[in-house]
């Protein structure tokens, strides 16, 4: 955070000076912003950013008194600076939305006056930028709104603001709309509810009176001039309160239903209304007067205040000011006097629903919250129409335009009175019996049929059985885990990398005491030294003393334990339990035996004892942690003696560290084997649960190479398809299948619409980059007849859905992909059968797409000839189904294809007795269509053969004319069947009659479409050895097995 911190100062003190461009700072807070992004969670981020922008403005604002003292244009220059940077941190989506309103909201309640006029200046040229994509009554408009309501509630209190005021209602209304500042009453308030002026003009009053008063003057007595001034002043502020306190009713008209509340209201609009009429008629009256002085009236106009905006032609709310002198003004403008007409307007005519008729209409307990006790007498009633009639005679009467004005507020009370009629007469009631059950055989309440269960829930529970809530954190507690690192690296006896864990442990353990040993010996080995020093240097000095000193130090040669601990019978390099510390062993080893050597050189012979501690330091901590290591080791090689006896080899005399680096080294490279092969063998079929798709992924399944994703909306399909065909596959599997076998045998299935790119962006997501190793795209709208009448649909579906998909592919590392394309790019060929060559020509917005669709293929591989490889597959009319009669064709609806509705006609799924054949004047043996024909199995098989193709090692692309690799291959037999040849067959198989009729020629239909299968037979391997027998015998045995086709209804 400090480093955010700094971000902010340097922000700060680099600011542009005014005037700037907004794009400088935009620049200078995204560089900043884009530092700390994805350092932490965004919503870290943002809150510090936050906390650190508004601890700024109001670090700055909390020296407001101190800094106009002195330089007040600078206290408001770095306000403004620290808003700017506000305002742009939340432009750049660092903050929330509403936080520049909230620091707005908290600063002007904080500020003076002066300085809120400063701040809202700021706020005014700002407006385009803090209104940016603001919803009405929500967010930051509901925030925006308080705060300036509650700046003008304070202002209202104060005295020289009007031009303030005004600026505030000016940009109110121009950025809040008509219906958004409903709630804002005459008062300019929002929100609260009006509460009257009689005691706060009292309380001015006496305010103003007492300190008006000096010590003397409140001695004196009135004098009669005084007297009349005070009378003057008292009528005004009688009609003043008057005014105000028709806005009670206006704001409330509940309030009705207190007894004296109406008569007061009719005596109020009484007083009021004629002194609305009086300043009309002096408008009127001096209109007349400039109109006849024509252009001669010299009269010098008031120059406007600073600040003072023009409203001569915007409609604006009108301002309370608390001062009973300035009624008479407020009552002279021409839209105040509209704006309380039309509020007494809409209140007199919410009182006419109120009569005994009106409520007879609409009153019923449904609608009880808006009814009040109130009733509006005949008496009562005519005084209202009265009332109205006058008001609206004094609407028509202000200037200008007050016919115009008075027809448009006529209008919209109408409108108001037709919607509530609608609401009354033709919404009709409807209710709702209550909530009842049957208990005991009779119809019971709510209160009865729950009895029982609410007399349950005052019973005490019975006490909890786990004590921690659950059964899983009592049991791990039980077992000793008390915190999350317990359960993240717990102990797993077994694996070897744990043991190791262990053996380091003791090692570590090991290494420490030695330390610690290392350094006792040491320092005792130096306390020797200086001792036998000593000594040396009192024997020189004193011969006849020697024998007294020598006895300490040559004390311990008396016991000599190092030879004894060779001899320990727990293990040759642990010495027997010591009854001594075992120091004092140690040191009889350093320590010099004779005691005539220090004598020679006392001071040397001190260091020449200390250096080099015995290497096998050992006490019995070491011998236990030696002992523990050696168990650890060998329970490692224990576990590891049946799964990685081949590593130990490897190890010398048992090193279990080197061990377990070998049995990691070795899972790393079954772990990578395995991704590889994992990414090798996932490929995703679009279309999987169709016709072609389902058998495509039959043939992928046995190969048990391959780990199916299937993708499909299921706008032609059945997800029953994609069930049958793992069914199938699982069937195959053998005696003892592996993990691997069964894994393909399972269909990832997902339902999905490619057209909507973030659906197939999920289900990439799922498997990682790279973790789909092609892609065979089948999915396609293919009715020839269908694509004529709708073209849009097609290439909707066909052309931008491939697209899509090709391009979440490249993002997604999946760059090989076997394309379904049709015969039907050649349109009408030149020659048949049809090679590869021929040029691509489609006669239907069907065969269009196809062809678009291998274009985009065939640019993209040349544009990325490193990354992509592809075929297209342009395979004619499949046929059959499988064997079995599991999987097999079912069109939804009517079929579009020959075969599968001779089948439905045969099996009585079509009603039609004759079957259409459209043309017989072909250049055809019979006058019909002739197709290639080819066993749906067949068509699976060059699928699979085509993946293979793709594969790195494949050679299939090394005689590419460039480097692009990419391209086309036919699948059919090369033998042609005409239409009427193909029903004789299924007539055959079927043993049905088919009846047909010539009608005429499709548009879109060509005469001969038979492939040329030469370039896919010699490259591919591909063979299609099925005959037409085959192909209608298993569709009638599917057809029969399954009359309604999937849904088996």
């Amino acid at each position: 955070m400090s480093s955010q911190v700094h971000s902010v100062q340097s922000l700060l003190k680099s600011f542009p000076k005014r005037p700037f461009d907004q794009k400088v700072l935009h620049e200078l807070v995204g560089k900043e912003v884009r530092k700390f992004q994805g350092k932490s969670s965004a919503d870290n981020v943002k809150s510090q950013w936050e906390f650190l922008l508004k601890n700024e403005v109001f670090t700055l604002a909390a020296n407001e008194g101190s800094a106009l003292k002195c330089d007040s244009t600078s206290y408001y220059d770095g306000l403004r600076d620290r808003l700017d940077l506000v305002l742009t941190f939340t432009e750049h989506d660092v903050c929330e939305a509403t936080f520049p309103f909230t620091v707005l909201q908290d600063l002007l309640e904080t500020q003076t006056i002066t300085s809120c006029s400063q701040i809202f200046s700021w706020i005014e040229s700002s407006a385009a930028r803090l209104t940016k994509e603001m919803v009405p009554q929500k967010g930051k408009a509901l925030i925006l709104l308080r705060t300036l309501n509650d700046l003008l509630r304070r202002l209202s209190k104060m005295g020289s603001t009007t031009i303030f005021c005004g600026r505030i209602l000016t940009f109110l209304s121009g950025v809040f709309p008509l219906g958004e500042r409903s709630g804002v009453n005459l008062r300019g308030e929002y929100g609260p509810m009006w509460e009257g002026v009689k005691d706060m003009e009292k309380r001015d009053e006496d305010v103003t009176i007492d300190s008006a008063k000096g010590p003397e003057d409140s001695q004196k007595m009135e004098v009669d001039g005084g007297r009349k001034e005070s009378v003057e002043n008292k009528d005004k502020d009688g009609f003043y309160t008057t005014f105000w306190s028709l806005q009670l009713p206006f704001s409330r008209p509940p309030l009705f239903a207190i007894s004296n509340t109406f008569t007061e209201f009719k005596d109020a609009v009484d007083k009021v209304l004629p002194v609305i009429k009086e300043a009309t008629t002096k408008e009127r009256a001096m209109m007349g007067n400039r109109g006849a002085s024509g252009t001669s009236n010299l009269k010098r106009k008031r120059e406007p205040e600073l600040g003072e905006a023009s409203n001569n032609s915007e409609y604006f709310f009108a301002k309370f000011l608390t001062s009973p002198d300035l009624l008479n003004l407020e009552i002279a403008d021409t839209h105040f006097r509209r704006q309380v007409l039309f509020q007494l307007l809409i209140l007199l005519h919410h009182l006419l629903s109120f009569t005994k008729a009106a409520k007879a209409v609409w009153s019923t307990p449904r609608n009880r919250s808006l009814q009040m006790d109130f009733t509006l007498e005949p008496v009562d009633a005519q005084w209202v129409h009265d009332t109205i009639v006058k008001a609206s005679a004094e609407l028509r009467s202000t200037a200008p335009n007050g016919p115009t004005f008075a027809d448009t507020v006529n209008v919209i009370l109408d409108r108001e009175k037709n919607w509530v009629r609608w609401k009354n007469d033709l919404c009709a009631p409807f209710d709702r019996e209550p909530w009842s059950a049957e208990v005991g055989g009779r119809k019971v309440g709510m209160e009865d049929a729950t009895r029982e269960a609410r007399l349950k829930r005052k019973e005490d529970p019975e006490p909890w059985k786990w004590n921690l809530g659950s059964d899983s954190l009592t049991e791990i507690w039980e077992m000793g885990y008390r915190d999350l690192s317990d359960l993240q690296n717990p102990f797993q006896p077994g694996d070897v990398k744990d043991f190791v864990k262990k053996v380091k442990q003791e090692d570590a353990r090991i290494e420490l005491r030695r330390k610690q040993l290392t350094k006792n010996a040491e320092r005792l080995a130096q306390a020797r030294a200086k001792a036998a020093a000593a000594a040396a240097s009192q024997e020189s000095t004193a011969p006849q003393e020697t024998p007294a000193p020598a006895l300490p130090p040559a004390e311990p040669t008396k016991v000599e334990p190092p030879p004894a601990a060779a001899s320990s019978p727990l293990h040759p390099s642990l010495p027997p339990k010591p009854g001594s510390s075992p120091m004092k062993s140690f040191a009889e080893i350093v320590a010099p035996t004779p005691t005539p050597t220090p004598v020679v050189s006392a001071p040397e012979a001190s260091p020449a004892a200390v250096p080099s501690p015995a290497p096998s330091l050992t006490d019995d901590q070491i011998a236990r942690y030696e002992e523990n290591r050696q168990r650890w080791s060998w329970l490692a090689l224990r576990t590891a003696r049946d799964q990685y006896l081949q590593h130990f080899g490897k190890i010398g005399t048992g090193d279990v560290v080197l061990l377990a680096n070998e049995i990691e080294l070795e899972k790393e490279r079954d772990k990578n084997q395995k991704t590889q092969k994992a990414e090798e063998m996932r490929v995703l079929v679009t279309g999987g649960a169709g016709y072609i798709g389902s058998h495509v992924i039959y043939a992928l399944q046995q190969t048990r190479r391959y780990k199916v994703i299937s993708v499909d909306n299921h706008h032609n399909s059945f997800p029953a398809s994609l069930t049958r065909v793992a069914q199938i596959a699982r069937d195959a599997l053998p005696e003892n299948p592996s993990e691997a076998d069964k894994e393909s045998a399972e269909i990832d299935a997902f339902e999905c619409n490619l057209t909507s790119p973030e659906q197939i962006k999920g289900i990439f997501e799922r498997y990682g980059k790279g973790g789909i190793w092609g892609v065979v795209h089948i999915a396609a709208y293919k009715a020839v007849g269908e694509s004529v009448e709708i073209p849009l649909t097609y290439y909707t579906n066909n052309v931008a859905a491939t697209v899509s998909l090709l391009q979440t592919m490249s993002d997604f590392d999946c760059t090989r992909i076997v394309y379904s394309s049709s015969a039907t790019v050649y349109g009408t060929p030149p020659v048949i059968p049809i090679p590869e060559t021929t040029r691509l020509k489609a006669d239907s917005p069907y065969g269009k797409t196809k062809v678009m669709s291998e274009m985009v293929i065939d640019d993209l591989c040349h544009a990325e000839p490193n990354r992509w490889r592809a075929i297209s597959l342009r395979y004619f009319n499949p046929a059959g189904a499988h064997p079995s009669g599991l999987i097999g064709e079912d069109p939804r609806g009517r079929p579009g294809n020959l075969l599968p509705l001779l089948a439905h006609m045969a099996i009585g799924r079509v009603n039609d007795a004759t079957l259409k054949v459209f043309g017989n004047d072909y250049p055809t043996p019979d006058g019909t269509c002739v197709r290639d024909y080819l066993h749906v199995l067949d068509l699976a098989s060059g699928h699979l053969l085509a993946l293979d193709a793709l594969a790195p090692e494949s050679t299939t692309f090394d005689n590419c004319p460039d480097d692009a690799r990419y391209k086309a291959y036919n699948l059919g037999k090369g033998k042609g069947m005409s239409v009427l040849q193909i029903v004789e067959a299924m007539r055959k198989a079927t043993g049905f009659d088919f009846k047909y009729e010539i009608i005429g020629r499709r548009r879109g239909d060509v005469p001969d479409l038979t492939a040329d299968p030469a370039l896919a037979e010699r490259e591919l391997g591909f063979k299609a050895p099925q005959p037409l027998e085959v192909m209608c015998r298993d569709l009638w045995n599917w057809q029969t097995m399954n009359p309604q086709g999937y849904t088996q209804q």
